[in-house]
């Protein structure tokens, strides 16, 4: 629960952050509308609470920018400073971050390439300065977060996993190559490339196989986040994005981009190009959450113009359609899915992993088991009669149970608990079948 109380703070930091930004960028008027959609976002109601890396790495990714947006706006020293120290606390924070250290400087980058006066006063020295204080404040975060332990052990050392760190061994055999990170560190990531490199539900991989639409694939599906998105996201907000897209296609302008917008939509792109693309562990909307305080804040350009336009009242709609959307999956909103999936307990046939079920459900289950009677949980074998499971189990998700449940895959389940869990009532006929 202690560990619950941090997850929470930061996800109030988080909304603070995304009201402060958007409060910049277009007044206080669409802060407001911005911070109730992060407010009413159900995927951060169910994971801001949990004890992982997602929200952490949501806060101090949309941090990051935020202070890259400063600095270039601004030109003040202690901008850059906070923009790395926010992104060494990123590297912390989850391996995905890494990602940071290429879009800091592309986005630096087209900032000084597409403005020639500021361009002429930034030296090649100044650069350099920016740039060691940029790697060097990660470098001892990482380190010190890990206290130094077994920092600069020789790359030789190491038994690597992954065929790219074991590439990157065999190229520099022979030398005396120390690793500037801790081994604790550096043998993670191997390990994360290595269950990438072999795919999801085998053995020695860290997650299970990769589901989306009622078909599983290990290596993962190029349109897995599209699909998740467009049944996890609630309507409104879905709306809401998608005009702000269209407005931003029908009003570009070059200048308003370089700007404001870029600082939003290049790392959205970004991401979601990567984590369907060239990302495997594709387990769940949490890995992509990354990208939705952007995506808030930039709806602040459509939401600026409703206001702008006097259609506020079309505001409210949605937003009393969002709340109602939301609001009626109290007080458990991480199997939440919008109004594109009718019949809930068929939500797997969609998605599933933790789009629905990360074993938080199971007070509901013990609940479910004591109002109703003569329910099997979870059974060895086939049997007759109302059966209860898991859906992660019945669908492979979960490797340890991988292939148990496939006699129940043909049936159409009759209940569900909160879409985690599948009541089937199996007929004694439907045995006898089986058995023959």
């Amino acid at each position: 629960m202690r560990g619950r109380y941090i997850s929470l703070f930061i996800s109030l930091l988080l909304a603070l952050l995304i009201f402060k930004w958007a409060t910049e960028l277009f007044g206080k008027a669409t802060a407001t509308y911005c911070l109730a959609l992060y407010l009413l976002c159900p995927n951060f109601l169910a994971h801001g609470i949990f004890v992982s890396s997602d929200i952490f790495a949501c806060f101090f990714m949309t941090l990051t920018f935020y202070f890259l947006w400063k600095y270039h706006k601004e030109k003040k020293f202690k901008y850059f400073l906070y923009l790395s120290l926010a992104t060494g606390l990123a590297q912390i924070s989850k391996f995905s971050m890494v990602h940071l250290f290429v879009l800091v400087p592309l986005i630096s980058l087209v900032t000084i390439v597409s403005n020639p006066v500021n361009e002429k006063k930034i030296s090649f020295k100044k650069l350099l300065s920016l740039s060691f204080v940029f790697l060097f404040t990660s470098w001892f975060m990482i380190n010190a977060a890990h206290f130094f332990y077994q920092s600069f052990l020789p790359l030789g050392k190491y038994e690597f996993l992954s065929h790219s760190f074991n590439q990157l061994q065999h190229f520099f055999k022979g030398i005396y190559l120390p690793v500037p990170f801790p081994s604790s560190y550096f043998s993670s990531m191997d390990m994360m490339l290595y269950s990438q490199q072999i795919g999801g539900g085998q053995p020695g991989s860290l997650h299970g196989v990769p589901y989306i639409l009622g078909q599983s694939q290990v290596h993962g599906f190029w349109y897995y986040y599209f699909v998740v998105l467009f049944f996890k996201m609630p309507i409104p907000t879905l709306l809401i994005l998608s005009a702000s897209i269209t407005l931003l296609a029908l009003q570009f302008r070059k200048k308003e981009f370089l700007r404001n917008e870029m600082f939003l939509i290049i790392p959205t792109v970004y991401f979601l190009v990567y984590l369907n693309f060239f990302y495997t562990t594709q387990i769940g909307i949490r890995h992509i959450m990354i990208i939705f305080p952007l995506l808030f804040i930039f709806s602040g350009k459509l939401i600026s113009k409703m206001i702008e336009w006097k259609k506020q009242y079309l505001l409210y709609a949605l937003f009393a359609f969002q709340a109602f959307s939301v609001l009626r999956f109290f007080p458990h909103f991480l199997p939440y899915t919008n109004e594109f999936i009718t019949d809930k307990k068929m939500a797997y046939k969609k998605i599933a992993d933790t789009n629905l079920c990360y074993g938080e459900g199971q007070k509901f289950l013990w609940k479910y088991l004591s109002e109703n009677k003569n329910i099997t949980l979870s059974p060895e074998y086939p049997v007759a009669g109302r059966v209860v499971i898991d859906v992660n189990d019945m669908l492979h998700v979960n490797p340890g149970t991988k292939g148990r449940y496939d006699w129940l895959r043909s049936l159409a389940p009759v209940d569900h608990i909160h879409s985690q869990y599948l009541v089937f009532d199996v007929k004694q006929s439907f045995i006898d079948s089986l058995n023959q």
